[in-house]
């Protein structure tokens, strides 16, 4: 009597957003799992490791031949897997580009969406993102998507006017949009995501001037709720490798809030050095002239006060829910794994950038120019 096995079927995932610090977390995550563990984060989760053979992916760019998207297929290179990563072009302002990119790749099983952050004081950049944000929705519902998840942010309050950055009110609205389309067209299952600060924005020369800033700008009890952009990559394969339990839900994706001085001292046991800072002028300067950097502040403060006032209810209940998926590092466990060099493999996500951070410049933080 002979016996047949059944290969499972390979799923096709569309990444927007394919080159960033999220999108080439969950490319890592999903594909070469044992590359994105580290000592803190072990490959042991409430979820079945990827079985890469059967994911492929379609990471979009708008252009492929980009030092970043020449980097995701070097890495596929490195594990093998130069057949499961596919770069397509495609520009989120010209809807017939990614029209087209549905078109010509039928099946899509889920698109997992980072709409760029447009940089800080970007009104008028930012406003793109609803009208991004609708149109990808929209496709997923005409091509027959079976998920789509979209990276938010974690909301400032319970009502969209209670941010003040303009990308953030838009992802509001976007979650909104995607909630009411899923309402009307239920074939279509939705899982939003809610990141928190990644603890990679604390690394590298803007990184000590985004600690000092915060250091010298926010009051001493108020949190920050972080998460290591890794293990935002490992929830998000998570949740495609079993998504039933977390469809048409929000999660907020972070290892618990914390105090810039609860930040300074975990680095400093993880090190055993204090953690680089800008000389104390510069964050003065930031807070005083830097509109961008004083937003940053403020809603920092106005989502620290609604998180203890009850105001956001089920903050708590979307952070344990992610916390289902996989387990997340401390900061002082993400520091320590990349202090002692087995921080993992997303090396670019890590290198923060010295001549840019939220899309900025140097010269731009210090005139007021974000």
């Amino acid at each position: 009597m002979s016996s047949t096995t059944t290969t499972p079927e390979t799923k096709t995932v569309l990444v927007i957003g394919a080159t960033g610090k999220q999108g080439r977390a969950f490319i890592r995550s999903l594909l070469f799992p044992s590359a994105a563990s580290t000592p803190s984060s072990p490959t042991t989760t409430t979820f079945p490791r990827s079985q890469a053979e059967n994911w492929r992916i379609l990471a979009l760019t708008r252009d492929a031949s980009a030092p970043p998207a020449q980097a995701l297929l070097e890495e596929a290179k490195q594990h093998n897997a130069t057949s499961k990563i596919t770069l397509v072009e495609a520009c989120l302002n010209t809807p017939s580009t990614l029209r087209t990119v549905f078109e010509s790749h039928p099946n899509i099983y889920s698109v997992f969406v980072v709409l760029a952050y447009p940089g800080l004081g970007t009104p008028s950049t930012a406003q793109k993102e609803k009208a991004q944000g609708a149109l990808i929705a929209d496709l997923a519902v005409e091509f027959g998507v079976n998920i789509l998840v979209y990276s938010s942010a974690i909301p400032i309050g319970p009502d969209p006017s209670h941010g003040i950055d303009e990308s953030r009110k838009q992802k509001r609205e976007v979650e909104y949009y995607i909630e009411d389309l899923g309402k009307k067209n239920p074939g279509l299952k939705w899982i939003v995501i809610r990141p928190g600060f990644f603890y990679e924005n604390l690394e590298g020369m803007f990184g000590a001037i985004g600690a000092t800033m915060y250091r010298d700008g926010l009051k001493k009890e108020t949190t920050l709720p972080m998460v290591a952009s890794g293990d935002l990559g490992r929830v998000v394969a998570g949740l495609l490798q079993n998504p039933e339990p977390y469809f048409n839900q929000f999660l907020c994706v972070t290892s618990g809030p914390m105090t810039m001085r609860e930040v300074l001292e975990a680095h400093k046991r993880a090190t055993g050095k204090p953690m680089p800072a800008a000389p104390g002028f510069v964050g003065w300067i930031l807070l005083k002239i830097n509109k961008g950097a004083q937003d940053l502040v403020k809603e920092a403060e106005i989502n620290h006060a609604n998180r203890m006032s009850g105001k956001l209810p089920t903050f708590e209940e979307e952070v344990e829910r992610a916390k289902s998926v996989c387990e997340l590092q401390t900061y002082e466990q993400w520091k320590r794994a990349l202090a002692s060099g087995e921080g993992g493999g997303d090396e670019m996500s890590r290198r923060v950038s010295t001549s840019s951070w939220n899309n900025l410049s140097l010269m731009k933080l210090l005139t007021g120019r974000s």
